[in-house]
């Protein structure tokens, strides 16, 4: 108890110093009102050297704060931004951050170049890239371009966080090449290799999100989760699901004893815990975060295992006066203080909650000794007791509450635990058999599938998620104090003793549809309702245009099943989330990939096509490109040995039930990126598609003068809406009565175009930024039209 007041001593120093910049008065205040507090609790002579001792503490918490703050003045290379471009060499120092269409890169500066020679220099700097070419963590680059300085934003102080992870200056798109690699550290290089392994068996093994929804909660590794997803989890509650901190690694243990507690015992169950806590700390990285948040999981199942609950707060206050003894600036890091708050909260409210649920059940005894109520209880008080504790640091820093995040929470914890458990399978045997991987994915697949529909239901609920402006440190206080007195409250009072009624023998009904069996068989109904919805249906055409932001990819279905997948989008996140929506998780198979023309808008998510599909053959334009990703594509079909053709104006495929593509134009190798598209035409009976790629209005001149058949039902708006593109000449030729634009909401280019509109005025139009995915399916005399918005 001594221990624990004088670490509450130091942790009262470094808050006092935190909220008024070290302040003197502030820690003689703080002092005084602990010596009032002590002094009063325990009037007594012995007091008075505890009070000085925990005064002493908290003025050198203060002292030890302010001399840790980070300068004022930018030191190192951040003295060079907003400046001239800089050229300097800098080390990869961890692994990348992959963002869909850019990646970043935390760079430790070792080198700068100035006045003809290079000398030593110091720095962290965050690089934003391009996805190709890929760098490696040890990666030495040499680096040209100019630096900035992280901006600040009213409500988020960017700058700072940075700082606090010893990066001062930005980058963005730097001229960079490598010149040495493997100059990190072994063992962190042989941790990353092994994370990319098993984030690669999952993402061969799930579509997407659930493949990365499996790899966040797994890995910790969030950035790949869709932009839709991430917002809903925001909306929800549920985000910390796929952080790695204190209350999530709590959570996995509390979890894991709360499961295994009815197989072997609570205390063996802890132990077992433990020793997942210590294994996931390793494998999501070891950073010091990572550190931080295993700790403190640590210290909640080392409570667990010895019997000592009641004193799991003291140890938890001594651990987080370590940690700000080493670094007091984690104070600022809403991670660590929602971490440090949830674990308190899983100390200190959920066993009493959990056992006011207990006693609450014993009433009924059928229902008491059902095998899944103890779980039960245990996993809603985990979360609700992590949910109240980090209320508040959540409304000061992101000035919005979940509403939904109780019950959205409740519905998925459960779930967290089996993905958690069915990824680290899946991604543990798919990276040594990874051929195993289609079958691993049945096991994977359901828990991940449900967790999303979850949080995708709860976003929905109207005022799922609310603003709370103006709401400061002082409400958060009031906060705290009034939980502490419901803490309080619920440790005094006592349960009454519960009188155990003779137990009933279970009625024919209960005993002919047991509990469990109803929801196993609610959940394969559900899951076979889905499957049946997403499948195409048998004998039609369909085509489907998929929504993956400024850029093209149209999915073809054929009425034999034969798959053909047009352009693969600007960005891998962008492909794998629309061909996750589009096609079964347990079905990789695209028969064909065709390549329209090789620029970054339809390219840009085809190499992840081919690492995480089954590519049967690739057709492409004979139009080729000096850029890195178009490398990375021809590298990805050399190294999978995927068949590769170039297209021949003449060329048919037949897709069954007299549904063919033909290709109707193919440019010579020397054209313009844009007019060297391919021209595709679809047709099924009297329905028929043309998809033009990004050809401008002189390649449409010359399809014209060439007397090709262009009429076509539905018409691809060529480069999503250009006004260099869809001349009224062409429009005549091609006569449709769909058009369907795709395109990225808010893009930089204005497309579509008002001109284009105007001219297609009259067809019925569809665009991707505004409905979605636009799939068209026909029997060969009429087409049938599904959007997702």
């Amino acid at each position: 108890m001594i221990l624990g007041v004088l670490a509450f001593a130091w942790l009262l120093g470094v808050a006092a110093a935190a909220f008024t910049g070290a302040d003197p008065w502030a820690a003689l205040a703080a002092a005084a009102g602990l010596g009032a507090i002590s002094f009063a609790l325990r009037p007594k002579a012995s007091t008075l050297a505890l009070i000085a001792l925990g005064a002493a503490l908290i003025f050198a918490a203060s002292w030890r704060y302010e001399s840790t703050a980070p300068p004022d003045a930018p030191s190192g290379i951040a003295q060079r931004n907003d400046g001239d471009p800089v050229r300097f060499r800098a080390l990869v120092v961890s692994e990348p951050d992959d963002r869909g269409g850019t990646v970043r890169y935390r760079l430790a500066v070792r080198e700068v170049y100035g006045g003809g020679r290079w000398r030593p220099e110091s720095g962290g700097i965050l690089m934003r890239t391009a996805p190709f070419p890929r760098y490696a963590y040890g990666d030495l680059l040499d680096l040209e371009g100019e630096l900035e300085t992280p901006p600040t934003f009213d409500d988020f102080d960017y700058r700072e966080y940075l700082l606090q992870r010893g990066i001062g200056s930005l980058i963005a798109y730097p001229s960079a090449q490598v010149i040495a690699h493997d100059q990190g550290s072994a063992f962190r290089a042989a941790l990353i290799d092994t994370r990319a392994r098993l984030s690669d068996a999952l993402a061969d093994a799930l579509p997407e999100p659930e493949a990365s929804l499996a790899t966040g909660v797994l890995l910790g590794k969030r950035a790949r989760l869709p932009t839709d997803l991430t917002e809903d989890m925001n909306a929800t509650g549920t985000s910390h699901l796929v952080a790695v901190s204190g209350q999530n690694v709590t959570l996995i243990a509390g979890l894991l004893i709360a499961a295994l507690a009815w197989a072997v015992g609570r205390r063996p169950a802890a132990w077992l815990a433990l020793a997942a806590v210590i294994g996931y700390s390793f494998l999501v990285g070891g950073e010091p975060s990572v550190v931080r948040a295993a700790i403190m999981g640590g210290l909640y199942v080392v409570a667990t295992a010895l019997g000592r609950q009641s004193s799991a707060p003291i140890a938890l206050a001594l651990a987080g006066g370590v940690m700000t003894a080493i670094d007091p600036q984690i104070v600022h890091d809403v991670s660590f203080q929602l971490s440090f708050a949830a674990t308190l909260g899983l100390m200190s409210l959920a066993p009493l909650l959990a056992a006011r649920a207990r006693a609450f059940t014993q009433r009924w005894p059928s229902a008491d000794e059902f095998f899944l109520t103890r779980p039960t209880i245990e996993m809603a008080a985990i979360t609700l007791a992590a949910i109240a504790f980090t209320l508040p640091i959540t409304a000061v820093n992101f000035q919005r509450i979940s509403l939904v995040a109780p019950l959205a929470n409740l519905l998925a914890v459960p779930a967290f635990l089996a993905v958690a458990v069915t990824a680290a399978v899946t991604a543990s045997i798919g990276a040594v058999l990874p051929a195993a991987s289609g079958t691993l994915g049945w096991l994977a697949w359901p828990p991940a599938a449900y967790m999303v529909a979850v949080v995708r239901l709860a976003a929905d609920v109207p005022l799922a998620s609310t603003e709370v402006r103006g709401l400061g440190t002082e409400h958060a206080i009031v906060y705290y104090g009034a939980l502490a007195v419901v803490v309080w409250f619920l440790m005094r009072r006592r349960s009454e003793p519960v009188v155990t009624a003779v137990p009933q023998r279970p009625s024919p009904t209960q005993t002919l549809i047991p509990v469990p069996g109803m929801l196993l068989l609610l959940a394969l109904a559900s899951a076979l309702l889905w499957l049946s919805i997403t499948m195409p249906v048998s004998g039609r055409l369909t085509v489907t245009f998929l929504d993956v932001g400024q850029g093209d990819a149209i999915l073809i279905e054929g009425p034999d099943g034969h798959r053909i997948l047009v352009d693969g989008g600007p960005s891998e996140d962008a492909i794998t989330s629309a061909l996750g929506r589009r096609l079964p998780f347990y079905d990789r198979r695209i028969d064909l990939v065709v390549l329209t023309h090789p620029q970054a808008d339809h390219l840009g998510g085809l190499p992840a096509v081919l690492n995480r599909y089954d590519v049967g053959a690739a057709l492409v334009s004979p139009v080729q490109a000096d850029s890195a990703v178009y490398r990375a594509w021809r590298d990805s079909l050399r190294a999978r040995s995927t068949p590769y053709h170039e297209a021949v104006a003449g060329q048919t495929i037949d897709l069954g039930n007299g549904a063919r593509l033909y290709v109707l134009s193919a440019p010579p190798p020397q054209s313009d990126p844009n007019e060297g598209s391919i021209v595709i035409k679809l047709t099924m009976g009297r329905a028929s598609f043309l998809l033009t790629g990004d050809i401008e209005s002189t390649r449409e001149a010359v399809l014209v003068r060439s007397g090709a058949d262009l009429q076509a039902a539905v018409y691809k708006v060529p480069h999503h809406g250009s006004d260099t593109s869809s001349s009224s000449a062409f429009l005549a030729a091609v006569d449709p009565l769909l058009d369907v634009i795709s395109v990225g909401r808010d893009n930089r280019y204005g497309h579509p175009a008002p001109d284009v509109l105007e001219r297609l005025d009259g067809d019925a139009i569809f665009r991707t930024d505004l409905h979605g995915d636009v799939a068209i399916s026909t029997d060969g005399r009429r087409l049938w039209i599904e959007t997702t918005r």
